[in-house]
């Protein structure tokens, strides 16, 4: 690879300020295309030189995806951030992978619209990101996934080719549906440059409420009365453990905590009203007005009391900065299963690695529970045992994920395996192949089976 014609080339297709040094654990070099035409340019180059490329979005990831040895090349999405188009008729709105997912909420809600997707880095993260890992966050159980919020695409392979798939067809059985393919594959087929995305009628009013409970069993017992009370006005219903509950509320409580410390669990639900914000109130104090196994609630009627609870849920940084050393985990089963699988990871945890504390919440109606393991780094092996302690027991709930919403990345690519067959690996490498021939594309996320221990097929 002759790196200095490389980089002459790419300065003439982005322009020099455009070529800049790369985030720490990342590619040395960036280059920041603003067009699509100008990332297939960017492309078509690497692809001549055989060099190894990763998409930088908002780097928010959580399982390493963008870090790199440093002769990768990185190609930034910041300057495709642009609001394209808005059909008010469809009510889809064509915006730059490199949008902030905030950005697109406050479009939105400029025409009283709203977008489904929402989670806690709204502020940092890109569209393009959430494309590329199916990012799920707080409202899933409404909206679905990022794959159920998009309609179309615009991507460029490896080689420089442009797919654009923004026609916004509902029904369009023509072949593959391509889209999907993109959506979920963390940029090792090919680099979204725009999204079609679907918005919604915003609600006429919220309403949310924080519940303690002494049981997980009482948590299921809310979660079906809600589901069968509310129906499709339930937006969230969020679960937290007690030692998250704790240590996120007494960091951000300059007061006292909305509800008291020490309870086993605490759910957070939040519900819409079709007419009217008491539409909403009403709906979920009907829904739990019945149900014996709460010890407490505090409900919030106004935008600034359900942001001083969900300030809680989303708080999960205050964690990050607890700790020396911090594992995220993002695993998914059948909520039942929940209790039995956190003592098991409990118990493994206390045998082996006993300066670990491990802090659980997550997205109960979905089955996706967050694990944050805080550790002092003493022991070189803490990661691998850890991780054990987390994806072994997985092998005894199924169905299970050790990824519901997170991706693969570096992090959790050598337990694939867990998670899918050898069949299934194979048929992702078969696809990542055809698509990216030349392997340039996120060379470092390797999708391999392991030997002893897979899926059968």
């Amino acid at each position: 690879m002759n790196t200095e014609i490389l980089l002459a080339s790419l300065r003439q297709v982005v322009g020099g300020s455009n070529v800049i040094a790369g985030p720490p654990d990342g590619p040395a070099l960036v280059v920041r295309p603003g067009t699509t035409e100008a990332v297939a340019e960017c492309l078509k180059l690497f692809h001549a030189q055989h060099a190894p490329v990763v998409t930088l979005g908002g780097l928010t990831g959580l399982v390493h995806g963008t870090h790199t040895p440093s002769h990768y090349f990185g190609i930034s999405t910041e300057r495709l951030n642009k609001i394209e188009s808005f059909d008010p008729s469809s009510r889809l709105l064509v915006v730059g992978a490199g949008t902030k997912l905030e950005a697109v909420h406050s479009f939105a809600a400029d025409h009283d619209l709203r977008y489904g997707v929402d989670l806690g880095a709204r502020g940092s993260c890109t569209i393009g990101g959430n494309i590329a890992t199916n990012a799920g966050g707080n409202s899933v159980i409404r909206f679905g996934m990022t794959r159920s919020n998009v309609v179309g695409l615009e991507v460029v392979l490896s080689d420089g080719s442009i797919l654009t798939d923004l026609r916004g067809l509902p029904k369009n059985n023509a072949g593959y549906d391509l889209n999907q393919i993109f959506i979920g594959s963390e940029g090792t087929l090919g680099i979204v440059t725009k999204a079609l995305l679907k918005l919604s009628r915003r609600p006429a009013g919220t309403a949310s409420v924080l519940v303690a409970l002494n049981h997980l069993n009482s948590a299921l017992v809310v979660m079906e009365a809600m589901e069968r009370a509310c129906g499709n006005s339930l937006l969230a219903l969020e679960i937290m453990w007690s030692r998250y509950f704790e240590k996120v509320s007494t960091a951000l409580s300059a007061e006292t905590p909305p509800l008291p410390r020490g309870h086993p669990i605490y759910l957070l639900a939040q519900v819409e009203g079709v007419d009217n914000g008491e539409q909403a109130v009403d709906s979920l104090i009907g829904a739990l007005e019945s149900i014996d196994d709460i010890v407490d609630t505090a409900l919030a009627t106004t935008p600034v009391q359900e942001s001083r609870l969900w300030s809680i849920r989303d708080g999960s940084d205050v964690i990050e900065r607890a700790h020396k050393h911090v594992l995220s985990f993002d695993v998914s089963m059948r909520p039942h299963d929940y209790a039995a699988y956190i003592a098991d990871v409990e118990a493994r945890l206390k045998a082996r690695v006993s300066n670990a504390i491990a802090y659980y919440f997550g997205h109960l109606a979905d089955g996706n529970i967050h694990f944050m393991i805080g550790h002092d780094g003493h022991s070189s092996d803490a990661r691998r045992v850890i991780e054990e302690c987390v994806y072994d027991p997985l092998a005894s709930y199924e169905p299970s994920s050790i990824s519901a919403e997170h991706g693969i990345g570096r992090e959790k690519a050598a337990h694939l395996w867990r998670s899918r067959s050898t069949a299934e690996i194979a048929a992702m490498n078969r696809i990542r192949a055809a698509l990216d021939p030349a392997g340039i594309l996120n060379q470092h996320i390797s999708y391999e089976p392991k030997s002893l221990g897979a899926r059968a097929s």
